[in-house]
């Protein structure tokens, strides 16, 4: 989930990363731990907003439209916590209400 705050200027997300990939990527950098200390690592954070600006330039955004900061969330959205609907779309008014502290914590730390 990318969101921007129309204070702000620039871009969050919150990231739902694979866990296979972040494994290996884990693995191959010599960093250990479970999924969830992985997400909670500042270097799989800041590998995984690499490869969004990666995709970003190879996509030709513009400055404003780049992710500056990433939560990663090893929980995936569910209708349970009811961020989607049972079609799989995101609700964003709920996905906003609960990651609103992460959120507030990103655009504090990466100004």
């Amino acid at each position: 989930m990318v969101y921007g705050n129309s204070f702000e200027s620039f871009l969050v997300a919150v990231v739902n990363p694979n866990k296979e990939a972040l494994e290996s990527w884990a693995e191959a950098n010599g960093i250990s731990g479970d999924f969830e200390a992985l997400c909670e690592n500042p270097k799989a954070k800041e590998y995984i907003l690499g490869e969004l600006s990666k995709t970003g330039k190879e996509k030709k955004l513009k400055g404003f439209e780049f992710i500056r900061a990433v939560h990663l969330d090893p929980v995936p959205f569910d209708m349970e916590r009811d961020l989607i609907t049972p079609t799989y779309k995101r609700k964003r008014p709920q996905l906003l209400k609960y990651y609103q502290g992460a959120i507030d914590n990103m655009y504090k730390s990466a100004k």
